[in-house]
This record gives structure tokens, C-alpha cells and sequence, in this order.
């Protein structure tokens, strides 16, 4: 169980499918059951590529960021804990800060690489 309940966190970080499903699925497992899977620069940015691709719309991202940002058992990438962290933030909620466009997504497709 815990390897299936670690692949539904795995797919969920990569967005690996239908946003819906995954965010389902990743609510079925009781926190605290699995070691954390750690969220990455190169799932964030390929998630952006996604909304960039026309493969996702703004909203998926928004429910794929808040998603991730509410769950204790998804890490964030050591020594990037800051940058991703506030794109977490700001993705899960435009309407604080400004809404999901392409040139948002640009912007921090640009930020996540040059932090590589």
C-alpha cells in the first residue's frame, strides 16, 4: 500500500494525468503514512510548460499548486526552499498577486532555470 500511495504522490508532484484525478487520488491517502516525495525545479517547470503548451489551463495550475502547497508529506527541493515555495504561493493564488497568464508562466519558467 504504501508503495501505490507513494506513486499517486509521485504522479501528483509531476503531474503525471488529469489534475482532477491525481488531486483526488493524493486525497485518499492519510497523511504521515509514506515519506514525503520532494517537489522539484524540473516538475514546476513542467508544469508551466503545460499551462505554455495549451496542454493545462491557469486554474489546473492554481489547483495543482495549492494542492501541493497544502500537503504535509510533499518536501520541497533542499536549497530551493524559498524560490519554490513562493511559486507555490503565488500560483495557488492569483488572485492575490496576478493572474495566471503566459507571460506569468515565461517569467517563472525563466526564474526556476536560473537557479539551476
Amino acid at each position: 500500500m504504501a508503495s501505490h500511495s507513494r506513486q499517486v504522490l509521485l504522479d501528483l508532484v509531476r503531474w503525471n494525468g488529469r489534475i482532477n484525478d491525481l488531486i483526488a487520488a493524493a486525497r485518499m491517502i492519510p497523511e504521515g503514512e509514506l515519506p514525503a516525495v520532494v517537489l522539484d525545479r524540473a516538475s514546476a517547470q513542467a508544469a508551466l510548460r503545460k499551462v505554455l503548451a495549451g496542454e493545462a489551463f491557469p486554474g489546473d495550475l492554481t489547483a495543482w499548486t495549492e494542492e501541493l502547497h497544502m500537503r504535509e508529506d510533499i518536501d520541497i527541493e533542499p536549497g530551493h526552499e524559498d524560490l519554490l515555495t513562493q511559486f507555490l504561493f503565488e500560483m495557488s493564488t492569483p488572485e492575490l498577486f496576478e493572474p495566471i497568464t503566459h507571460e506569468l508562466c515565461s517569467r517563472w519558467l525563466d526564474e526556476l532555470r536560473a537557479t539551476a
